[in-house]
């Protein structure tokens, strides 16, 4: 009776820590969902990429939906540079700096969700504010999350509102002067 009994117990936990270890997720979900400034614009055109910093061969891809979603798993434990981009759009990119997160706290893994309106470009427009990341990205400890760095993108809001306002302005020329 006793050599019988071995071997279930052994299937059974296996089998049992087997599914721990499955349940366990070590990624981030990340949802971004892009825009454009103009209200007819296809978001389908839209596209977002993530590399990994330490390794550039390390590239994800995802194509928007027509309403702008794009999904992407990122494995934990990288730093990538997430860059959001369409066709006769000005590209912005942020930093996600996934590295951080215990292994108990990676139980469920991690998701993020944020929303990007991206520029048609125009010409005589400064846009090279859009070179710097739009955002920087890190793991907090004490809330068990991931938190932007909400100094810097404050820091970068003046930038922004110039470039902003000179778009504007642009694009009221244009329409003021089309035939």
């Amino acid at each position: 009776m006793r050599s019988r009994t071995w071997p279930y117990l052994l299937s059974v936990i296996l089998a049992g820590s087997c599914s721990l270890a499955h349940a366990q997720r070590t990624d981030l979900r990340l949802l971004a969902v892009l825009g454009s400034w103009e209200r007819n614009d296809d978001s389908s055109r839209f596209s977002v990429t993530a590399t990994d910093t330490a390794n550039a061969a390390n590239v994800i891809n995802a194509t928007c939906s027509a309403r702008g979603k794009c999904r992407l798993n990122l494995a934990l434990d990288h730093v990538y540079r997430v860059e959001l981009s369409g066709t006769g759009h000005v590209p912005k990119h942020v930093i996600l700096d996934l590295n951080g997160p215990g292994i108990k706290q990676r139980k469920w893994g991690y998701r993020m969700r944020f929303t990007v309106k991206l520029m048609p470009r125009i010409d005589s427009v400064d846009f090279s504010i859009c070179a710097r990341p739009l955002g920087y990205s890190h793991f907090e400890k004490k809330e068990n999350q991931f938190a932007w760095d909400e100094r810097y993108t404050h820091e970068l809001t003046p930038y922004y509102e110039t470039m902003q306002n000179a778009y504007e302005e642009r694009k009221r020329k244009l329409v003021t002067t089309a035939p």
